[in-house]
């Protein structure tokens, strides 16, 4: 894969329904562009459930951050809260400590924080002009927006995990994204999620169309036991579903497996060396790789639409 092929770019990582995979497949696209193309890559955790930053940085390293207000809602608020024109948000990526070791280095968190739900409220009234409420809403995920884009004078590439529902954080990773990937489970529900998804986005933003920033729709958590009748059904089940949807999500092959590789992918072990990228996610390494490959080619196919002719 060329080193090129990636522009300098921000996605979002975004699904409003939960437990669709949103992290597993951000770290897993994260740690491949690292492996694959040599980037810098930052990844924003906007979850307050923070299994990103447990993830990337160990469950005690990220709260002796917490302690430190050394997170990225606290360096926001800070920010907005002494009337600067933006937080230099860049001051608070930490280098991943637990990753894969081709991405050692390269790969950088901006770690989330318990209190992200609170630090909501803190920010938007920093902003809150007047007392209203919603415009002061939009104006923090405007300026939120303004500051996640502002990695890129430091960072190749900048990939927001954003967390379920639509919270300001999640406002901003669409205000600020170049496009989209929406891990999905294979059922209607979480279909459902993206319709809402695709309204909000008309709502917020109205420079581009859902369809302008969707990179792809990856289908995780598919169960294996090739070969069982099960599984066939299973499978033909899925297909029956995708093909009503398909082309409208842009679907990413190949199908991510439920699998235990994926499932420890964020689970990592403080005691637990770095291994590479092929011992971390085993057999399914090349299941990644070749996501990563389509991933990085849309992103490309995507960012080179919006070039003058």
């Amino acid at each position: 894969m060329s080193r090129n092929q990636l522009p300098k770019s921000v996605m979002a990582a975004i699904n409003f329904k939960g437990g669709t995979g949103k992290t597993t497949v951000a770290i897993a696209i994260a740690e491949g562009i690292c492996r694959s193309m040599g980037k810098r890559v930052a990844v924003i955790d906007c979850d307050f459930q923070c299994s990103a930053s447990i993830a990337m940085l160990g469950r005690r390293s990220l709260n002796g951050l917490m302690q430190k207000s050394a997170t990225m809602d606290t360096q926001l608020l800070s920010g907005f809260a002494n009337k600067k024109s933006g937080a230099r948000l860049a001051a608070c990526a930490v280098p991943a400590q637990f990753c894969v070791s081709e991405a050692h280095g390269l790969l950088h968190l901006l770690p989330g924080s318990h209190d992200m739900p609170r630090r909501e409220r803190q920010i938007v009234s920093a902003l809150m002009p007047r007392g209203d409420i919603e415009a002061a809403f939009a104006n923090a995920a405007v300026e939120m927006a303004k500051v996640f884009r502002s990695l890129l004078d430091e960072f190749d590439f900048v990939l927001i995990d954003c967390p379920p529902g639509l919270t300001l954080f999640s406002e901003a990773a669409i205000r600020a994204a170049d496009g989209l990937i929406i891990p999905t489970l294979p059922n209607e529900i979480s279909f459902a999620a993206i319709d809402h998804l695709r309204a909000e986005i008309e709502r917020a933003r109205p420079d581009r169309t859902f369809d302008d920033l969707l990179v792809g729709t990856v289908v995780s958590k598919v169960r294996q036991k090739a070969g069982s009748a099960s599984y066939r059904a299973h499978m033909e089940s899925i297909e029956r579903l995708l093909d009503r949807v398909a082309p409208q999500f842009q679907l990413l092959k190949p199908y991510l497996p439920y699998c235990k590789e994926l499932e420890a992918a964020t689970w990592r072990d403080n005691d637990e060396s770095k291994i590479s990228f092929a011992t971390r996610y085993g057999s399914f390494s090349v299941t990644i790789e070749r996501l990563v490959q389509e991933f990085a080619g849309r992103c490309g196919e995507l960012m080179a639409r919006r070039q003058p002719a």
